[in-house]
């Protein structure tokens, strides 16, 4: 199968160099010009763009941005493949996202402030360019929609406790992460305040919460590591259920039609002809701390690429690696008779079995491990079955060296890698292909 790219957004890109020489171009220290917004009338602007540091080319058009993808993909794999690289566009551009984790972070001055000067608690993502400073953000454009009420009531509340942010360079505070997921297809709805270890106003957060979005599941996280990352070592439920549940809808064919948000996607999707038994229909319940693909509609374009794959290969075993909660495993389960799922987090492998339960499927084995060792315990038990086939889907650092050699040891006779960062596939590939 050609290599193929699923664009999953209008605003991230994987070559920040280049990219963020264009945002110097187009804007004078954090302030964006108003000719490079004119030169794109259709484009919805976040407010935040170029100070924020998630979305680099939001200011392109979208089509744009697909060529500016594909023309960085060629380049990246120029010396290993000539053909064409397919892109696959994703089939919403705001909006698309079904998590998001702003953090709290101390108020930032551009001077130092006078002495005892308390620094207020700020909601946002990083500054580009300044990992100390967080941009106090009022809404985000690929974010889940609605979040603009539930930041202002959470900002409020916040206030009204006086709650101080988490600073990771002195170990202190209290308040961290903001962990937010709205599923796409059913609407779900989960937020969880991670704070360090202490106490809250359980009751008066459920009602901050539900006040912005009624009948949310409301949940509070304890992290007591010094990482900025959004974790938790002690989840209670506060309001709810404490889980969501999404659908994936993957289509028997792919569209290459994109649409404003997912609900524009959704309501145009439903009226393309499609024979409905074909299509590939799961449900999944996503614990807080579940790792779940954030673009569901994007995803679904992904596994059809997947299950197209395997479906041409029809391998006797397969070996899903970075299992995550199984969702490609289940994605592909009625063309292979036996999957092997491997996956570190045991609360993802334990997602991953009750969705396999949850839709009968019994051939799927599950193991909690690193990948790196499980591949030796293969190795040492005398290898993988002829005819096996492997997917990867690492994180974005990709596979460790140990990962790669034992992969090419154990030599399955088919391997599809599926990389969130194209970069890293470009180095790691060429010692595949010397196999």
């Amino acid at each position: 199968m050609p290599p193929s790219g699923i664009c999953p957004n209008s605003g991230s890109f994987f070559q920040p160099g280049r990219i963020a020489r264009e945002i110097s171009r187009l804007m004078g220290d954090t302030r964006f010009s108003e000719n490079a917004v004119r030169q794109s009338d259709a484009i919805r602007l976040c407010p935040h763009f170029g100070v924020c540091g998630g979305c680099l080319i939001q200011h392109m058009p979208y089509e744009q941005q697909l060529a500016e993808k594909a023309k960085q993909l060629a380049t990246l794999f120029s010396d290993v493949y000539r053909g064409q690289i397919d892109i696959v566009p994703s089939p919403a551009i705001y909006h698309y996202r079904n998590k998001i984790d702003p953090a709290f972070s101390p108020e930032w001055f551009d001077a130092p402030p006078p002495p005892g000067t308390v620094r207020k608690a700020v909601l946002g993502f990083k500054a580009r360019g300044n990992w100390f400073r967080t941009v106090c953000i009022e809404d985000c454009l690929i974010g889940p929609e609605g979040l603009l009420e539930l930041f202002r009531s959470v900002r409020e509340w916040v206030n009204d406790h006086q709650l101080a942010p988490y600073d990771s360079r002195r170990n202190t505070g209290f308040l961290r992460n903001l962990l937010i997921r709205k599923a796409c297809r059913t609407e779900d709805r989960m937020v969880m305040l991670i704070t360090t270890p202490g106490a809250i106003d359980r009751e008066s957060f459920v009602d901050t919460v539900r006040t912005a979005w009624p009948n949310a599941s409301v949940l509070w996280g304890t992290f007591s590591g010094r990482g900025e990352v959004a974790a938790a070592d002690h989840v209670e439920i506060l309001a709810g259920i404490g889980e969501i549940d999404e659908h994936l809808v993957i289509p028997d064919h792919l569209e290459r039609t994109w649409w404003p948000t997912p609900k524009d996607a959704l309501d145009n999707m439903a009226q393309i002809p499609s024979q409905e038994d074909h299509r590939k229909k799961l449900a999944f319940r996503i614990s807080p701390m579940a790792f779940f693909q954030t673009n569901t509609l994007a995803t679904e374009r992904l596994y059809a690429r997947i299950r197209a794959w395997v479906d041409s290969i029809r391998p006797p075993v397969l070996y899903d690696l970075y299992g995550g909660m199984g969702t490609i495993a289940l994605c592909v389960s009625d063309l292979v008779p036996q999957i092997h799922s491997v996956e570190e987090v045991a609360a993802a492998v334990e997602d991953g079995k009750r969705n396999a339960a949850r839709h009968g499927v019994s051939h799927i084995c599950f193991h909690q491990s690193r990948v790196r060792p499980w591949l030796k315990e293969q190795i040492q038990s005398g290898g993988i079955p002829p005819d096996s086939a492997v997917i990867v889907d690492p994180p974005r650092a990709g596979l460790s060296p140990k990962v790669v050699e034992r992969l090419i040891t154990l030599a399955p006779r088919n391997m599809l890698y599926v990389s969130c960062n194209p970069s890293v596939l470009a180095r790691e590939l060429p010692a595949f292909l010397e196999s």
